[in-house]
């Protein structure tokens, strides 16, 4: 059981193809090679056809090295922005993260995405430089990048040897030492040979270093004033007090590297174990107990065992692998967990440590480590599992995702169980799906974080599961209603031998305010209609209604106000007064006009400043109205209303059009009329699709 000083649990993160993959695939082969791709390649960690097909990350790799006597848990987080709650919840588990910045293309959008969700989350940060060794790469540009672009204060801890293809090391900026990795004498993979500073960097070494300095001494009082009599401090002060600002986030400190070559990957290594903190760090847990009060919990090893549940991986053979971030107390073989949210206690099986796809048995973990648990029963992501022996606390450290797209899922009929349990595994996997049943459109939705998430989950279902369904845009929940006060009357009558059926009633149709539903009144006097059958005439009404004239959209808004009828002492029945207060409805909607309404989407946009203009232009194009905006942190914030059919694919265009930087929230507000000209062209498709004549707004056919 390892010490919680002696561990580093970093989430890696950059936007996709800053390398954080082969970063972490290159500290694999420099401190446990014999775990490690052979070949330099990603694929120890990259094990997904659907990542290999696009070449990012698309679901948090976990993996394990060692690097001076301390334990390196590295969680390869997504950077793709429809991946990046997956990026969250690594960052959930961790004390620290490293930041990638590209030397070549710099800050990106999903950087900022990335920064701003570790700024949330109060995680303290390293940055480091990758891909040095690429044409046209420029340390000090990313640099000013970073400080641009993020609003940070960056810091180099380090200065490249050469760039491009003549990168072949780095200059300690603490020790004032060189560190050629071209010059190593082992072949280790990783490694270098301490030198002398070459004379043409000393100067550009020395002004970096002043600013290390500088910057170190401001978080500090005492080590400013000596600083300012003229004592620079130790190289161990330095260290320290490096350590203290990325603990406060004071600063951003910088280091570089090429990790395809290998060339810093020490550096980047050691890096990590001196200045982010390890998980001795946190002294307390704060949650919920099961009545739902404020409860803390002490991050000790002999504290209640407390565990947060942040991945789960489904596979055919070994079943659901859990992945958990111990906070508190032990779990071994035979430990006794609770899962406060179900109420289901069982006995753990096995331990293990995460690598890639493979799995390494442990005997026992403690606070501080990551582990996986196979099969157990019912356990979601953000789940906490906890000692049966205390009392339970639940932690709230995962948020429930904003997801901001859906799909219809078509289905084959024969396959519908089958594809029923593949899905169930699938949202085990990735809760930032959901599956919902959509009551109107009878459509089976999806809802994801992007076009993209919902494609790579579409893939997994086949491949995984080989469960085979297709994706169709969902169809907007359409309603219809009547613009105009009406009468209709409905007889029924059959006569077939012996009893009959007869029913007759007159209805008054009238329109209500949007959102009212339907309204049925009774008006009957004189005892026209029993009170026994006055109760059928509104099933009759309210079963009709369920298909307007237009196109089959449920009818709502309306009043339906029974006013006059007769019946027959023998013949009258339930069935038949059913059938007769359809049938005046129908006969009503010929002259009530009817209209058809669409779902109006409740919008909040976030949009950087500088693209505001096309945002605003394109939520107009889509007959979005803007209600008001404000500024935020993160750009501007746009509230507006828009139709639900003119959002079905607006996550990714709104990515699109703001270089991947704009989000967007939406919920049903309510419902409005459709334009005459859209709504031809809904009744026109909603015919097509039912085998119809095509049937115009406000000329429904006459009903029998």
């Amino acid at each position: 059981m390892q010490d919680p000083k002696t561990i580093r649990n970093v989430a890696i993160i950059a936007h996709d193809g800053a390398g954080k993959t082969a970063l972490t695939e290159a500290l694999l082969r420099h401190d446990a090679p014999a775990r490690a791709s052979k070949d330099g390649s990603t694929s120890h960690l990259d094990v997904d056809p659907e990542e290999t097909k696009r070449n990012f990350t698309v679901a948090t790799h976990i993996t394990f090295a060692e690097h001076e006597g301390v334990l390196l848990n590295l969680l390869d987080a997504p950077g793709f922005s429809d991946f990046l709650t997956d990026a969250d919840r690594s960052m959930a588990v961790s004390e620290g993260g490293l930041l990638l910045v590209s030397a070549v293309s710099g800050v990106k959008h999903q950087t900022e995405a990335h920064w701003e969700m570790a700024a949330e989350r109060s995680l303290p940060l390293l940055a480091c430089v990758n891909k040095l060794d690429k044409e046209r790469a420029s340390f000090l540009r990313a640099l000013d990048d970073i400080e641009k672009t993020l609003k940070a204060k960056p810091v180099a801890l380090q200065l490249p040897i050469g760039l491009g293809e003549s990168f072949s090391g780095v200059v300690d900026l603490i020790t004032l030492r060189a560190h050629s990795y071209k010059k190593k004498s082992d072949g280790k993979f990783g490694g270098f040979v301490e030198e002398e500073i070459p004379d043409s960097l000393m100067a550009e070494a020395r002004r970096l270093r002043t600013q290390l300095i500088e910057a170190v001494a401001e978080t500090d009082d005492a080590m400013l004033e000596k600083y300012i009599d003229g004592r620079e401090p130790s190289e161990e002060e330095l260290v320290d007090g490096i350590a203290h600002a990325v603990l406060g986030r004071r600063f951003l400190p910088v280091v570089a590297c090429a990790a395809r070559t290998g060339i810093g990957v020490d550096d980047v290594a050691s890096a990590i174990v001196k200045f982010l903190p390890p998980p001795s760090v946190r002294r307390d847990l704060h949650g919920k107990d099961l009545k739902n009060a404020d409860a803390s919990r002490l991050c000790q090893r002999d504290a209640p065992l407390t565990m947060l549940v942040f991945r789960n991986t489904v596979d055919h053979f070994i079943g659901r692998l859990t992945a958990c971030r111990i906070f508190a107390g032990t779990v071994k073989h035979g430990s006794s967990i609770l899962n406060p949210r179900t109420g289901h206690a069982e006995i753990v099986q096995h331990v293990f440590r995460i690598d890639g796809g493979k799995t390494q048995e442990v005997a026992e973990a403690g606070a501080g480590e990551i582990v996986a648990l196979m099969k157990l029963k019912d356990v979601h992501v953000g789940d906490t599992l906890c000692s049966n022996d205390h009392p339970p606390l639940r932690l709230e450290m995962i948020p429930e995702p904003k997801r901001v797209i859906a799909y219809a899922l078509k289905i084959d009929r024969e396959h519908e169980e089958k594809v029923s349990v593949a899905l169930h595994r699938l949202l085990e996997e990735d809760p930032s799906l959901e599956l919902v049943h959509d009551a109107e459109t009878g459509e089976t939705l999806l809802k994801g974080m992007g076009q993209v998430h919902i494609e790579v989950a579409i893939e997994k279902l086949k491949r995984k599961f080989d469960a085979d369904v297709h994706l169709e845009l969902p169809h907007p929940a359409y309603h219809e209603s009547v613009s105009a006060k009406t009468r209709g009357h409905g007889r029924y009558k059959r006569q077939s031998g012996g009893r009959g059926q007869y029913g007759d009633c007159h209805l008054e149709l009238e329109p209500l305010p949007r959102g009212s539903g339907i309204r049925f009144e009774d008006a009957i006097v004189g005892g026209a209609i029993p009170r026994v059958f006055i109760n059928s005439v509104e099933h009759g009404v309210r079963e009709s209604a369920k298909q307007g004239p237009l196109g089959g959209f449920p009818l709502v808004d309306f009043v339906a106000r029974l006013v006059d009828g007769s019946f027959h002492t023998v013949d009258s029945s339930d069935m038949a007064f059913r059938i007769a207060g359809s049938m005046a409805l129908k006969n009503a909607l010929i002259s009530a006009k009817p209209i058809l309404l669409e779902p109006m989407m409740r919008l909040e946009v976030v949009a950087p400043d500088e693209m505001l203009g096309e945002v605003i232009a394109d939520l107009t194009a889509r007959r979005g109205r803007i209600s008001g905006m404000e500024p935020t942190s993160k750009g501007t914030l746009i509230h507006g209303q828009a139709p639900h059919a003119e959002l079905r694919t607006y996550a990714p265009e709104l990515r699109s059009l703001t270089k991947g930087l704009g989000y967007f929230t939406m919920e049903l507000q309510g419902y409005e009329e459709v334009p005459t000209h859209e709504a031809q062209k809904v009744l026109a498709q909603r015919s097509a699709e039912q085998h119809k004549d095509d049937v115009k707004p406000n000329h429904p056919k006459a009903r029998a």
